[in-house]
């Protein structure tokens, strides 16, 4: 019998680290409101509404629902163990391509590091880091495309850069880096065949993604909530108490609790000069990267999982470039373990929905279970706030298209609610959904100010108002949280 190589020990012992670090994700039903809104939308989806209408709104591309509403549709609705074995398969495919780009550029181990370095990167945080979002599924084909690109293959790098797209808008920063890559790799002669592949593959994965949406009717509704919707997102998002706020809760501990990558990937960049082609495009790509993951201007730490993929790869080619001494590897490898292994204990046992490591049954908890033993499988339900949360915990369908309000909107500051998903077209959208889908209950979280939302009462906005003196009156109180059923069945 022959003995495994150890490349093949290494990679299987890497692999089952990386699984470990992500197990916190499988402990909770949700990792974040984010997973709720894309789990509640995609549910819509399920029935045969369109997206982008009354299938549900949100500014983010199709990407990220259609993988949730596949899910459901093969696991059960609101399946999220389901939802979280698929994320957990895509970022190690995702180590895998990380690997073959350190393989690539400097030798196996190289390529080893920067799997590893990546699955921990992006377990080693707040639950909010765990969750499948857009950002874990964006990296697997944004990370194809810098593969193919730096192997010049430009027709399926643009395609890739498109689908990457597909999930978050900002993966077309790495146009910029493509400029690099044909200008740097390629002879002057065929840079401008080379710019026209890969200009090709854009058009042509454009091209395909129309069609999808076309074919799901939901075109209309996309170029309204996910690219007319932008700057009205981004000018709500740059203010700079918010940006602050925002940024000691994500970057800061970011780069500081991943020190050792940091300083290796610095270090790296001090060798500019003695470094190849391909290994400067690496830290290129970790720059722009960094613009992308910081444009929106929310600075949440899951992010930063666009800039994880490039910070993986420079880090482990820096500790391949230089010589360190025994002590030195010792004190890096506890820099990256003790954050990790303090982060997981964190996730695994902290409420991911508020944060809270011990105490009594979340509120979010107890009013779920009110809704689900007042309310039949087949009714629909309504929550005013920010909280989607419910729709899940209660494995209820929403009644309106609109998963929650003012999102990503500084609440409870004196900047005026005219927020992306509070616009005068949702009103009268709001209302066709509410008539269409009659709710069993309406749930108020704004009455007990859950997530800063105390300043948006449902008087101040006329659809509600109405609605609630004319047909609900109120039957139960949890927590603060008002909840309303109908005058009559």
């Amino acid at each position: 019998m022959t003995r495994p190589r150890p490349l093949t020990l290494w990679a299987a012992l890497i692999a089952v680290t990386i699984t470990v670090a992500h197990l916190p994700s499988f402990a909770h039903r949700l990792l974040d409101g984010d997973e709720a809104v894309y789990a509640s939308i995609a549910a819509l989806v399920n029935t045969g509404a369109p997206l982008y209408g009354p299938g549900g709104v949100d500014n983010k591309p199709p990407g990220i629902f259609w993988v949730y509403a596949a899910t459901f549709q093969a696991a059960g609705m609101y399946q999220m163990a389901a939802i979280h074995a698929v994320g957990l398969v895509v970022m190690l495919a995702t180590c895998v391509l990380l690997f073959v780009i350190g393989r690539d550029l400097s030798g196996p181990r190289t390529g080893l590091l920067a799997a590893l370095f990546y699955g921990v990167l992006t377990a080693a945080g707040n639950p909010r880091l765990l969750a499948t979002n857009t950002e874990i599924l964006m990296m697997l084909p944004l990370t194809a495309s810098v593969l193919l690109m730096l192997r010049r293959r430009w027709l399926w790098s643009g395609l890739l850069l498109v689908v990457a797209g597909a999930f978050r808008q900002v993966a077309a920063v790495n146009v910029i880096l493509a400029v690099f890559a044909i200008f740097w790799l390629e002879p002057p002669g065929s840079r401008w065949r080379a710019a026209a592949w890969f200009s090709g593959g854009i058009v042509a994965g454009l091209a395909a993604g129309a069609l999808a949406l076309l074919a799901t009717g939901s075109l209309a509704g996309f170029w309204r909530w996910t690219v007319s919707s932008l700057y009205g997102y981004a000018s709500t998002a740059w203010i700079p108490s918010y940006v602050w706020s925002r940024a000691q809760d994500s970057i800061v501990p970011f780069v500081v609790d991943m020190a050792v990558l940091w300083i290796a990937a610095i270090a790296l960049i001090t060798r500019w000069r003695h470094l190849g082609r391909k290994e400067r495009l690496v830290l290129v790509w970790l720059a722009v990267a960094m613009v992308g993951s910081v444009a929106a201007g929310h600075l949440s730490w899951h992010y930063f999982i666009q800039a994880m993929g490039p910070l993986a790869v420079a880090a482990a080619l820096a500790f391949e470039r230089l010589t360190l001494r025994r002590w030195a590897v010792a004190i890096a490898a506890l820099g990256i373990l003790l954050p990790s292994l303090g982060w997981w204990a964190y996730d695994l046992g902290a409420d991911p929905l508020t944060y809270d490591f011990s105490g009594p049954v979340p509120q979010h908890e107890a009013t779920a279970k009110y809704i689900r033993e007042h309310t039949t499988p087949g009714r629909r339900v309504f929550v005013w706030g920010d909280w989607p949360a419910l729709y899940v915990e209660s494995d209820r369908l929403m009644a309106s298209r609109f998963p929650g309000f003012l999102r990503g909107f500084e609440r409870g500051s004196s900047v005026p609610p005219d927020n992306w998903d509070t616009k005068p077209d949702v009103w009268p959208a709001l209302e066709s959904d509410l008539r269409a889908h009659p709710p069993a209950l309406i749930v108020d979280t704004a009455a007990a100010g859950w997530s800063d939302f105390s300043m948006y009462p449902m008087r101040n906005y006329p659809v509600l108002a109405a609605l609630i003196a004319f047909d609900y009156h109120e039957v139960a109180r949890i927590d603060g949280v008002v909840i309303y059923a109908p005058n009559s069945p």
